[in-house]
């Protein structure tokens, strides 16, 4: 099965194209493209949607009424609106009229039939009718839509940005899940601004496509009929989504033993590196597991500072939970993950405090008010109030007014250094890539490869 997304220029203007296969398990990017006329785009999507395929057009398709707005339209305003999410009038009296609902007639020419009522993952060639703005606000459970289209130029390219993001962040997450695409960089401005754009859009419409098809009414809400006008809109994901249909197949890429970096380190940062290519959310986010001698286990995510052949380094409160912990079993395990590229690393090993050197320097580099945060929080202790905790803030701010903050001195770094580095790249069908580093005496590293 295939979904396409159409981001159909009303007027005269391009129109940005994507395509999605499904595999049974998830989905991936086939193609991004953008065209100009009606009839090359009609002409792309029979040549490439074969027999079985959902089109998800982000226009007007329907318009029966000469004048007003169609009760799509009223619906998505009422529904949407406060999200700024309300859909454009569509009337017969605006010029577009014919262009969109022409198309649309010469999709169904090429035996796409309007998928208003169609069943859940049915057969067959579709054609729906989609909101990108509603999608985005139901689909990532926003406050308000992101504004890309208006504005200054650095606020438009800014806000693309964050939509690019939201793309390859939440639909990996979702149900079917898109394999994390790769998809176009946001250029500054000009022409390449408005072609990203169309093709950012033509994306999310296909991804509505699959998400009506794979869920149907169970999960979408449909605006209005195809003999009125119709919109299709995600439902935001509240949802009681059963479990077992909660699943991802892992398509990126393999790891072998060739690939890697004799020193697990390095090849940490290659992979670092990678994340942070991708413009992936806070790559160097970790989740950190410690123990205390109840031998009870306690996990919360913190974030790399530093990485180096002695081991991985972050920062705390020494009088924390996991402070008390460390002092207690100076032992630890980090997981890091970047579902956008299917991959984790896994780090066990003894932990140790920097020297109060290198905590000093470290926190002499923070944004002030990290400072004064370092101060106020007695940090895993119950407090009175988060009017408490300002207040604390307050003080400290009026106390240091006039001095650089000083490093608390319950305040400073951790090293871990690793015993076991494991590298691990998600696989079809479960058999997952796992090579393990272990060390040996000597400073050397033994490369294992594990069952998944």
């Amino acid at each position: 099965m295939r979904f396409a997304g159409i981001d159909l220029g009303w007027e005269r203007r391009e129109s940005g194209l994507a395509l999605l296969d499904w595999d049974g398990a998830s989905l991936t990017l086939a193609a991004l493209d953008v065209l100009s006329s009606p009839d090359e785009i009609a002409a792309w999507l029979d040549a490439h949607c074969g027999a079985g395929a959902v089109v998800a057009i982000d226009a007007p398709t329907v318009i029966p009424n000469e004048t007003g707005m169609r009760a799509a339209d009223r619906l998505t305003h009422s529904l949407y609106g406060k999200y700024d999410a309300g859909a454009y009038p569509a009337s017969r009296a605006r010029r577009y009229w014919q262009r969109t609902t022409g198309f649309s007639q010469a999709l169904e020419a090429l035996g796409f039939a309007h998928g208003d009522a169609m069943p859940s993952r049915a057969a067959g060639r579709w054609q729906i009718e989609v909101y990108p703005n509603a999608a985005m606000v139901q689909l990532f459970s926003l406050g308000r839509i992101v504004k890309y289209k208006r504005g200054t130029l650095a606020s438009r390219v800014a806000a693309l940005r964050r939509f690019r993001l939201l793309l390859l962040r939440e639909l990996p997450r979702l149900t079917p899940a898109l394999a994390p695409p790769r998809l176009p960089s946001v250029p500054s401005g000009g022409a390449a601004l408005k072609r990203v754009e169309d093709q950012l859009d033509a994306l999310l419409c296909a991804y509505v496509a699959a998400h009506w098809w794979y869920w149907g009414r169970a999960l979408n809400d449909v605006l209005g009929d195809a003999s009125q006008g119709y919109i299709v809109v995600p439902r935001r994901r509240a949802a009681r989504v059963p479990l077992a249909d909660l699943r991802q197949s892992y398509l990126l890429a393999g790891l072998l033993e060739s690939d890697l970096h004799p020193d697990p380190v390095t090849q940490f940062h290659a992979w670092l590196d990678q994340a942070l290519a991708a413009q992936l959310p806070e790559p160097n986010a970790m989740t950190l597991a410690t123990a205390g001698l109840d031998g009870h286990p306690d996990a919360r995510i913190v974030l790399l500072k530093d990485a180096g052949p002695g081991g991985f380094v972050f920062f705390t409160n020494y009088e924390s939970a996991k402070g008390r912990q460390l002092d207690e079993n100076p032992h630890a395990a980090l997981v890091f993950y970047w579902p956008q590229l299917e991959r984790q690393v896994r780090v066990a090993g003894s932990v140790s405090r920097l020297p109060p050197e290198d905590s000093e320097a470290y926190f002499l580099s923070r944004p002030r008010g990290h400072q004064l945060g370092a101060w106020a929080s007695p940090q895993s202790s119950v407090i009175e109030s988060r009017e408490s905790l300002e207040r604390r803030l307050a003080g400290l701010e009026e106390r240091f007014a006039r001095d650089p903050v000083p490093r608390p001195p319950y305040w400073g770094g951790y090293r871990l250094a690793p015993h076991t580095i494991e590298f691990w790249q998600g696989r079809p069908n479960r058999l997952h890539d796992r090579i393990r580093y272990r060390a040996l005496p000597g400073g050397a590293w033994l490369i294992e490869r594990l069952a998944p």
